[in-house]
């Protein structure tokens, strides 16, 4: 099994509606390709996501992500072989972040502070793991 984290920014604020309709149709193809995994979103353009699957698989889909006009600093942050799958129940999860309700969560003030969370998940790829493993439990 193979986890792969990514981070990028959106060209544009997305609506909840345009990102409901995104998923289904990621959660779709992802169900197809034995891909699971977990997408954060920020509600101001910052996307971080945990895919694991087989690693062409997830590789080739984040070969895809990359090419994805909508995105703009897509960066890998992680990825390793793991024993088994984090999110092995879930097709894909998907959160939105809301800083304000999160903000005096243990962990993750010191992200939720931040006026950068793009370079702050830069800079700290391995609290990316950590950050979506939190969310698992959510």
């Amino acid at each position: 099994m193979f986890q792969l984290v990514y981070i990028s920014k959106a060209k544009k604020r997305h609506t909840e509606l345009e990102l409901a309709k995104m998923m289904n149709k990621f959660r779709q193809r992802n169900v197809a390709n034995g891909i699971t995994g977990l997408l954060l979103y920020d509600g101001r353009g910052t996307f971080i996501q945990l895919l694991e699957g087989k690693k062409e698989e997830v590789r080739a889909l984040f070969e895809v992500i990359s090419k994805d006009p909508r995105h703009e600093r897509i960066n890998k942050l992680h990825e390793q072989a793991v024993p088994e799958r984090v999110f092995a129940h879930w097709k894909m999860g998907f959160k939105c972040l809301n800083s304000k309700k999160m903000r005096n969560e243990d962990g993750f003030s010191e992200f939720l502070t931040q006026d950068d969370k793009y370079a702050f998940l830069q800079s700290h790829p391995e609290f990316s793991v950590q950050l979506l493993c939190y969310f698992k439990t959510c």
